[in-house]
């Protein structure tokens, strides 16, 4: 027979555990922001997914109606990822005891208070779990980790995604490095010649030139380079063998857009945005939009090349941002040396740092260089 009293005991010994769990974690200003968690893909409406963002578990699930919820990964009762369970009337199950969580995080039914007879009211359990901000657009689902006002905070938009003359597509993979090291490498066009020598651009012994305007939430760079080329096919790209207008920007905190534009018909778009799961790995959602001057039916046709091509120009990043990160490694506490080139790194790392601080970047540290470098 059940004792109400007991129950009401229970419940008290477990506040501290639920207290822990609502417990927050030192944050500083990268926390208010939002971060692509997955692909609309990857969330399959039967299965929850577990992410990790800024070292925080997320774990997140679709209901019936095709809202998205995410909750912290971690069940108020014993502490274990929620993720591992399932989903059941909406709700998800903890796959330890059972507890189930409804999509405002809170505990709707606990199997060893109730058995089988009736239980209190969702309303009557003192426990939840945090539900944290999600966005859908773009074919993304977007997390905010912070605490503070989401809504006062916009997610990146994808450019032409929903523009019919644009055809795009995402990729996703991990990579060893922080924010700063991966938006530095996205938006770094010496490295080019050695990582992707042959496949994306080639050294050619001449100089570039590019002005840097440091702004207050973005570094945005203009080549002067109306030779440039890369190295995708240029009876693709550049048919009409129109001049290269070539811009790369970052968009504090963690995006990078990289625009190829040859005239008014072909276009080719690299968006990264960049998850951090945690101090030195982070997730990166690459966002590839071109448009050419061809007919539909080959651009179809060709895609499977296009996706091949951009994968192994990716994986090369991926493999020397592995070795960037072990080299760091070797020896802790190393300080970069800096040249005229390196103009955009140290944007993006005075940018970063404002972020963290909660602070906007110094009037006195915006404006624009000049920057030239052999290529």
């Amino acid at each position: 027979m059940s004792n109400p009293g007991r129950e009401t005991d229970h419940m008290a010994a477990c506040r501290p555990a639920a207290a822990a769990a609502a417990a927050e974690e030192p944050r500083d200003g990268l926390h208010e922001q939002w971060f692509v968690a997955c692909t609309k893909s990857e969330l399959r409406p039967d299965k929850p997914l577990g992410v990790k963002i800024l070292g925080l578990g997320i774990v997140l699930f679709r209901q019936r109606n095709g809202d998205v919820t995410a909750l912290i990964d971690q069940c108020v009762h014993r502490g274990t990822r929620l993720s591992a369970g399932k989903l059941a009337d909406d709700c998800l199950v903890c796959p330890y005891h059972g507890w189930r969580y409804d999509a405002q995080g809170r505990v709707v039914h606990i199997p060893t208070i109730d058995g089988v007879q009736p239980g209190p009211t969702p309303a009557d359990y003192p426990f939840r779990q945090r539900q944290l901000s999600v966005r859908e657009q773009d074919g993304l689902i977007w997390v905010y980790p912070g605490t503070g006002d989401a809504s006062a905070r916009q997610a990146f938009r994808m450019p032409f995604h929903a523009d019919q003359q644009w055809q795009s597509y995402f990729m996703v993979n991990s990579f060893d490095g922080d924010i700063g090291m991966l938006a530095q490498n996205f938006m770094d066009v010496p490295h080019t010649v050695f990582v992707h020598d042959g496949i994306f651009r080639s050294s050619r012994g001449s100089a570039m030139e590019a002005t840097v305007a440091l702004k207050a939430e973005s570094v945005e760079v203009t080549y002067h380079d109306e030779h440039d080329k890369i190295g995708m096919m240029e009876w693709l790209t550049n048919p009409r063998r129109e001049p290269l207008v070539h811009t790369d920007r970052f968009f504090a905190p963690n995006v990078t857009r990289c625009d190829y534009l040859w005239g008014s018909q072909s276009g080719f778009l690299i968006v990264s945005q960049i998850t951090p799961i945690d101090a030195r790995r982070s997730r990166v959602y690459t966002y590839i939009a071109y448009r050419f001057a061809l007919p539909r039916w080959l651009l179809r046709a060709l895609r499977p090349l296009l996706h091949l091509y951009t994968h192994v120009v990716i994986q090369q990043d991926v493999r020397i941002m592995r070795a960037h990160r072990q080299g760091l490694d070797n020896a802790p506490g190393f300080k970069p040396h800096n040249v005229r080139a390196d103009v955009v790194h140290v944007g993006i790392e005075r940018l970063l740092a404002a972020i963290r601080q909660g602070e906007a970047l110094p009037e006195a540290e915006r404006g624009e260089k000049l920057m030239r470098f052999e290529l």
